[in-house]
């Protein structure tokens, strides 16, 4: 059973995409452990890209056979005013889990960013079974360059007979140059299949707009 990797370095994703013409582009580490199994991809690497205003469109490989290769395509179709938060499409396929149908809200107040939102994934496992998941995240600027996060993740199980989980972790991006980043998350299960979980990668932003994102 794997969750959905999502927004770096959360489970939980965001509806930002990149920035017009803008590219992302992440290497790192992605894990999961627990019931007697473990499921990685190191290194991985993950390219995102903005061919359109408010359009995304993103792809992540594994240079590891038991990693997860994903693609998808990141529409913010509402976005974000004084009183109303930004909301975005993100469907993606891959080769372990076929499809996933999130949709992902964000609302900045201040130095807090509040996001969250979920969906709905179609197995292709053999045994496999259909399932929703989905999270709420916040994090809080302590400076321009440094911002800490908390965010709860719950997921269903890809297969037949086994269970989901619900899941607390941290999360903390460390933008110490315009164009650099460093991310690191960890999270344990507090409810469901026991599993513990971590993220750490690096990130490169290239561009016109080559800064953190935003709205």
């Amino acid at each position: 059973m794997r969750p959905a990797w999502a927004g770096p370095p959360y489970l939980t994703d965001d509806p930002v995409p990149v920035a017009y013409r803008n590219y992302e582009v992440y290497i790192g580490y992605e894990g999961e452990y627990g019931n007697g199994e473990s499921e990685t991809s190191l290194p991985f690497a993950e390219i995102n890209y903005g061919p359109l205003p408010n359009v995304q469109i993103a792809g992540s490989f594994s240079l590891t056979k038991s990693g997860n290769d994903d693609f998808g395509i990141k529409y913010r179709f509402i976005p974000e005013g004084a009183s109303r938060p930004q909301v975005a499409f993100y469907p993606s396929v891959g080769n372990t889990q076929s499809v996933f149908l999130p949709l992902w809200a964000q609302k900045n107040i201040g130095r807090v960013t509040l996001f969250g939102g979920g969906g709905w994934s179609r197995s292709n496992v053999t045994g496999g079974q259909n399932y929703w998941s989905g999270g709420l995240a916040g994090t809080y600027d302590f400076s321009n360059q440094v911002n800490a996060g908390l965010e709860i993740y719950s997921t269903g199980s890809d297969r037949i007979g086994e269970r989901g989980s619900t899941s607390i972790g941290i999360g903390m991006n460390d933008d110490y140059s315009p164009i650099h980043s460093v991310l690191f998350s960890f999270g344990t299960s507090i409810a469901g299949a026991r599993t513990v979980h971590g993220y750490l990668s690096y990130e490169l932003r290239l561009g016109p707009k080559a800064v953190t994102s935003g709205p």
